[in-house]
């Protein structure tokens, strides 16, 4: 669909909110209704009973047993004694009553003091029915599947989150994804600079994504040139909650809250400036000239960065803590150390680990990381030169992402799902489960957040490159652990909030683009940045 076309289709469904809602179902599967928490699935019942006499013996007695087939028209026998004065009983039943009726009669005999079926139980383990949840995103699934798994499965039996949350993406804007499109509430663009928003205006409150590529003939500020556009906030947004369990696409982490776009990111990247507005805006803080934030969200997502945490960046993050509101923040993808925002005091820095739970060797890491969350790529350890090929030699080759995304190299061409790699797609994950907390205790503080997550993070796993005495401290608590991070959040430790970090001098993020972590050389950058560590390490 031209942008032209998309952007008057979403002006009217940002006016009319019920434009907005005929939109998400005009183009997506219906969401399922969130869940009737009085409604149970059928039992299946063994055909067997568990039977307590009133006097507790456990002796085979035929007699009593004629009685209550005489009372009740119901044959016993004893299958075996249980512990607590029971036993297993098969009952033969001429009038064909279902069990919880057959059972009822049984205590209506004066000899029984209880009677129930016997019927099976279920694993606690909620798959989704996305076909690509089974056939592509085992990195979502329990560490005995994937020793880097995410533990969502685990996680979704507590909780699927919750409407009532809504999660910013600070990121390139959105397209109307028919796997998406349904989660999502009005945003905002930020971009401020024609040259930059690539949609003909500045600020406004259409977000959707016109396409970031950088045209032939085109030199960015930071000396990079022509680029495909990558629907990056696209991409982002579904890993933490495309819409999941309709029997289509991808699943998401989260998968009932809500989304909200903040475009900052366009042609080039972002700008320091418009970025920490959109953050602000974003967290329900107020930004001048631009209408305040209908529905302001618990977790900001922020998977671009560059350069050190400036004052002006620790300050926005300080005032969204105190608001209640959660930053999440990528690493970055160099190889290097932690970029801003992520090196801010108080956010929530997200580095990538492989399938097989070690850091990728793109990831970028540090003092400042709080957690590693599944990201795709090749662990370090296992990235070597063959014949002069960069390769990765786990079993498999790399991991990646699924995520959904479009054709286009341009303009918006065709809905598409795809492989993706970064600490971009490693935050989301933390992102949706930060969500997920939230609906399973509305009252957590940004640091009991931040808490919980790391104290029920799996450790690295041993003699990978994070469990080497030279990287201790530099990958953060462990890895994400969603089951874990529900259950903390239902019995939250007390903690002190810290001091607010007034933030540094400004060092490289003050002003300059934020660049988007692309996936696409990151085994190279892999190669480099291994190689430089195993320099400083030896």
């Amino acid at each position: 669909m031209p942008h032209a076309a998309l952007k008057a289709l979403l002006r009217a469904s940002h006016a009319v909110p019920a434009a907005w809602l005929a939109l998400a179902t005009g183009l997506a599967a219906p969401l399922p209704a969130h869940a009737d928490t009085t409604a149970r699935n059928a039992p299946v019942y063994t055909g067997n009973y568990i039977v307590r006499w009133r006097d507790s013996s456990q002796t085979v007695d035929n007699t009593r047993m004629r009685n209550v087939e005489a009372n009740t028209g119901l044959a016993l026998s004893v299958r075996r004694p249980m512990a607590a004065a029971l036993q297993l009983m098969s009952v033969a039943d001429a009038r064909g009553d279902n069990p919880e009726a057959v059972a009822a009669r049984l205590r209506q005999d004066p000899r029984i003091a209880d009677a129930v079926p016997d019927r099976w139980l279920r694993l606690h383990d909620t798959i989704p029915n996305d076909p690509e949840f089974a056939a592509n995103q085992t990195y979502m699934g329990p560490p005995s599947q994937v020793v880097g798994g995410a533990n969502l499965p685990r996680a979704w039996d507590r909780s699927r989150g919750s409407s009532g949350v809504v999660i910013a993406v600070v990121d390139t804007g959105y397209l109307p994804h028919p796997d998406l499109v349904a989660r999502l509430v009005p945003g905002y663009d930020f971009i401020n600079t024609t040259s930059v928003s690539n949609d003909g205006d500045g600020r406004d409150g259409d977000p959707i994504a016109p396409g970031d590529f950088v045209a032939a003939g085109t030199t960015c500020p930071d000396g990079s040139g022509p680029a495909s556009s990558t629907w990056h906030g696209t991409r982002v947004a579904s890993v933490l909650g495309a819409a999941t369990n309709n029997a289509t696409g991808i699943a998401g982490v989260d998968w009932s809250a809500r989304i909200q776009p903040v475009r900052v990111s366009g042609r080039c990247g972002a700008l320091l400036s418009d970025t920490v507005d959109g953050m602000r805006w974003a967290g329900g803080l107020a930004v001048p000239g631009v209408p305040a934030n209908p529905t302001p969200a618990r977790v900001v997502n922020i998977s671009l960065g560059g350069g050190t945490c400036s004052s002006i960046e620790q300050q926005a993050v300080n005032d969204l803590a105190a608001a209640g509101v959660v930053v999440v923040a990528a690493t970055g993808n160099n190889a290097g150390p932690v970029a801003a925002p992520a090196d801010c005091s108080g956010v929530i820095a997200v580095t990538a680990h492989a399938n097989d739970g070690e850091n990728a060797s793109f990831a970028n890491i540090g003092s400042q990381v709080t957690i590693s969350a599944p990201g795709g790529g090749c662990g370090n350890s296992r990235v070597a030169i063959i014949n002069g090929v960069a390769t990765c030699t786990t079993p498999g080759g790399q991991s990646f992402i699924r995520t959904l995304s479009d054709s286009g190299q341009t303009t918006a061409n065709g809905f598409t799902i795809t492989f993706s790699q970064g600490t971009s797609f490693a935050a989301p994950m933390v992102s949706g489960v930060v969500a997920m907390m939230f609906a399973v205790n509305a009252s957590l503080t940004p640091a009991q957040v931040m808490t919980g997550l790391k104290n029920s993070a799996r450790p690295h796993p041993a003699g990978t490159f994070c469990t080497a005495s030279a990287n201790a401290g530099k990958c953060g608590a462990g890895l994400l652990d969603a089951d874990g991070a529900l259950t903390a959040a239902a019995n939250p430790a007390a903690t002190t909030q810290p001091p607010a970090d007034t933030g540094g001098g400004g060092g490289g993020g003050g002003g300059g683009a934020f660049t988007l972590w692309s996936g696409a050389l990151l085994l190279w950058i892999g190669i480099a940045g291994f190689a430089t560590r195993r320099r400083i390490n030896r």
